[in-house]
C-alpha cells in the first residue's frame, strides 16, 4: 500500500496538474474529476492554498456538475518560479517563468571564452542577478534547469559538445556548488520537447517526437508525459543515424544525417552551387526573394528532412512531431513537398501524424531548462512501480 505522504504527493500534483490544463475549477469539479471525497479534496486544496500555489479566483460561478455557485480555485502565477537556460556556442540565454508557465523575464550574455569553468561562471552570475533583481532573491524559485547541444548523460554531464569543444564536462558538478539551487542539466532537444508538453497548447497530449534543426540535429521523444532517456539518457541522437555506410566515421564528431540536415552542411551546400549567403539568415532572404538556387539546395534539404520525420514515426509513432531550433524557419519552404512525401508512402506509422513548427522561437531551448524544474511540481510518482519495490524490499 502506497504510504500516506506518497497519496498525498501523488493528489497534489494531480490537482496541480488539472488546474495547469482546465484553468479556473470548483472544488465540486476538482473532486469530480480526481475522484475524491469532499474531506480528502479539502485537505489536498487546503495545504496548496497555504502553501500559495494556487488561490481563488475570486467572483463565485455555477458549476455544470452541481449547478450551483461554487469558488473557482486556479494556479497562482507566483506561487512559484523556474529558470531555464541555454548554452549555446556564442551565448547564454536565461528565462524565468512563473507557476502557470509565462515567461516573465529574458536576458542574454555573450560568451567571450568556450573553457567549462568561463561559461558556468557567466551562467552562475546571470541566475545570480535575476534571482536578486526580478524575485528580490525569493524562496519560490524552484531551481534552474540548463540545456546544451550535446550529449548528455543521465548524472548531468556532458559527454560531448562539438560546438562547445567539451568532452565529459561534468557541468552540473561544476554549477551546483556555486548556487543554492536544484541543477538540472539536459540535452537542448529533449528539453525543447519538454517544454511544448509543458508550456505549449498540449493539453492532453502524452506522446510527442521534437526533432531539433540547428548545427547538430537531434530529437527529443515524450512517451506518455515523460523524456524517454534510454538507458544512459543518450537516447535521441537521430542526426548520428549513419544511413550511408561508405561514409561511417570512426570519430563521430558529427552525426551523418546531420551533416545533411544541419546548418553547416546547409549552407555549404548552397556555396558550392554558386550561392552567396554566409549565414542562415542571408539565405532565408534568397529564397523570399524566390532565387532558384535556394529554392533547389532548400529543396533536396526539405527530401532529408522528410527521412528523419520517417524515421522518428517508425520508431514512434507520434502523433505529434514538433520542428524546433533556428532550421525550422525553413519548412514552410518545404512543407508541401514533405507532406505529399509522406503521404505518398502509404504507411500506417504516418497515419494522422501532425507536423507542426515551434512557437517558442529563440526561446525553445531555454525553455527546455525551466520545464525540467517545473515538470517535477506536476509529476505524479508510478505507485505501482514504488509498491513494487515495497513488496520486493
Amino acid at each position: 500500500m502506497a504510504k500516506p505522504d506518497l497519496v498525498r504527493h501523488i493528489n497534489q500534483a494531480r490537482a496541480l496538474r488539472l488546474l495547469k490544463e482546465q484553468g479556473t475549477l470548483s472544488r465540486a469539479e476538482l473532486a469530480r474529476f480526481l475522484n475524491l471525497n469532499r474531506s480528502t479534496l479539502t485537505f489536498v486544496t487546503g495545504e496548496l492554498l497555504q502553501r500559495k500555489l494556487i488561490k481563488e479566483a475570486g467572483e463565485p460561478f455555477v458549476t455544470q456538475a452541481t449547478g450551483r455557485p461554487g469558488t473557482g480555485l486556479r494556479l497562482n502565477p507566483e506561487g512559484a518560479y523556474f529558470l531555464g537556460a541555454e548554452i549555446g556556442a556564442e551565448r547564454v540565454h536565461l528565462v524565468l517563468i512563473d507557476l502557470e508557465g509565462s515567461v516573465r523575464h529574458r536576458q542574454t550574455a555573450k560568451l567571450h571564452s568556450s573553457e567549462p569553468e568561463d561559461v558556468s561562471s557567466v551562467l552562475v552570475h546571470l541566475v545570480q542577478s535575476v534571482w536578486r533583481n526580478e524575485l528580490r532573491n525569493s524562496s519560490r524559485l524552484q531551481g534552474i534547469g540548463v540545456a546544451v547541444s550535446a550529449l548528455v548523460d543521465a548524472q548531468g554531464v556532458v559527454r560531448i559538445a562539438p560546438t562547445l569543444g567539451w568532452d565529459r564536462v561534468d557541468l552540473k558538478g561544476i554549477v551546483q556548488p556555486q548556487l543554492d539551487l536544484p541543477v538540472f542539466v539536459e540535452n537542448d532537444a529533449k528539453g525543447a520537447a519538454l517544454a511544448e508538453l509543458s508550456f505549449g497548447r498540449r493539453a492532453g497530449q502524452s506522446d510527442i517526437c521534437l526533432l531539433f534543426l540547428d548545427v547538430g540535429v537531434g530529437a527529443g521523444v515524450i512517451v506518455d508525459r515523460k523524456i524517454f532517456r534510454g538507458s544512459n539518457g543518450l537516447a535521441g541522437e537521430i542526426g548520428h543515424l549513419t544511413l550511408d555506410p561508405r561514409k561511417n566515421r570512426r570519430d563521430e564528431r558529427m552525426g551523418f544525417l546531420e551533416t545533411q540536415l544541419g546548418r553547416d552542411g546547409l549552407l555549404t551546400a548552397y556555396r558550392r552551387a554558386g550561392g552567396e549567403a554566409q549565414n542562415l539568415a542571408a539565405l532565408v532572404r534568397d529564397l523570399r526573394k524566390g532565387n532558384p538556387l535556394a529554392k533547389k539546395i532548400v529543396k533536396a534539404w526539405g527530401e532529408w528532412l522528410t527521412l528523419a520525420i520517417r524515421n522518428l514515426a517508425d520508431l514512434f509513432n507520434p502523433r505529434l512531431v514538433v520542428l524546433a531550433g533556428a532550421l525550422s524557419e525553413l519548412f514552410p519552404f518545404v512543407e508541401r513537398d514533405v507532406r505529399q512525401r509522406l503521404n505518398e508512402r502509404h504507411f500506417p506509422t504516418i497515419d494522422g501524424l501532425e507536423i507542426t513548427v515551434s512557437a517558442f522561437g529563440r526561446d525553445s531551448s531555454a525553455l527546455g531548462g525551466a520545464a525540467l524544474v517545473y515538470d517535477r511540481v506536476f509529476s505524479v510518482p508510478n505507485v505501482d512501480f514504488l509498491e513494487d519495490l515495497e513488496k520486493i524490499g
